[in-house]
């Protein structure tokens, strides 16, 4: 239906907040199979995406409220094969200007107060943090808890003798959590972890990696009162992510977790 005051056009709901254009018995938008790719209003052509650009680039990320994407957490996957950060296929990026946070001119996220990490040694941190969240074996409390320990003493570096991508491998290479039997749905929830740690628009918003780590535990803790309600580890990583990525204003959710 029109806005008049806008001059835009919206797509209406079902009084269940389905969209009137969405055929849920052949899961297709009449928008998409009418106009094409290009035709659909720009959130409905981004989801499930989450973007990020920076001086480093651009960085797609996936929201796991969509079933595709959540389901794809539970595939088996050999530990020859670990969880890595790789080039976007063109499927994911092929849907015209990709929209997200642009952090292309702001400052590299903190480090601790008042010092600031280069973009070398932050891609480190995420790429190490990654390795850490994912690797076999460890409950995700743990993981994230080793995470906390290794940032923590890594905001203790100040400039000196150790350049700062050096202090950053130094700290994960004395991290070595206990390993343990896992539920089976913690391979999963880790990759999700990891997930909303790339390209976090958290480090940007708030006190930088530290922020990151503290944003972390609290997807985790919604993650854990949302798999009580039903005992579904899929529904509740979809849940919890319709609460943190959709629902929540992620500015303010930054400024809660502030020092």
């Amino acid at each position: 239906m029109p806005a008049a005051d806008e001059g835009v056009t919206i797509a209406a709901r079902d009084a269940n907040g389905t969209c009137t254009f969405f055929s849920g018995d052949r899961h297709l938008c009449a928008i998409h199979s009418a106009g094409g790719q290009a035709a659909p209003p720009l959130t409905c052509r981004m989801f499930p995406r989450v973007v990020l650009h920076d001086a480093r680039g651009t960085f797609v990320s996936l929201s796991h409220f969509c079933p595709t994407a959540a389901a794809l957490l539970f595939e088996p996957s050999g530990s020859e094969t670990p969880v890595a950060i790789v080039d976007a296929p063109d499927t994911l990026i092929d849907v015209g200007p990709l929209d997200g946070l642009d952090a292309r001119e702001a400052w590299p996220p903190l480090l601790g107060p008042g010092v600031l990490m280069d973009l070398e040694s932050y891609t480190a941190w995420e790429r190490l943090a990654i390795e850490l969240l994912t690797r076999p074996g460890i409950a995700a409390r743990t993981s994230l808890d080793a995470l906390a320990i290794a940032t923590a003493g890594l905001a203790r570096w100040t400039p000196g003798a150790t350049p700062l991508d050096h202090a950053v491998r130094d700290a994960f290479s004395t991290i070595a959590p206990p390993t343990d039997l896992l539920d089976p749905h913690e391979a999963a929830l880790k990759r999700w972890l990891a997930a909303r740690l790339f390209g976090a628009w958290i480090a940007y918003q708030g006190d930088g990696v530290e922020t990151t780590v503290r944003y972390l535990r609290t997807c985790l803790d919604t993650f854990t009162r949302e798999l009580t309600l039903d005992a579904n580890p899929l529904e509740a990583i979809r849940r919890s992510d319709l609460r943190i990525v959709h629902e929540a204003d992620s500015q303010q959710l930054a400024n809660s977790l502030r020092t």
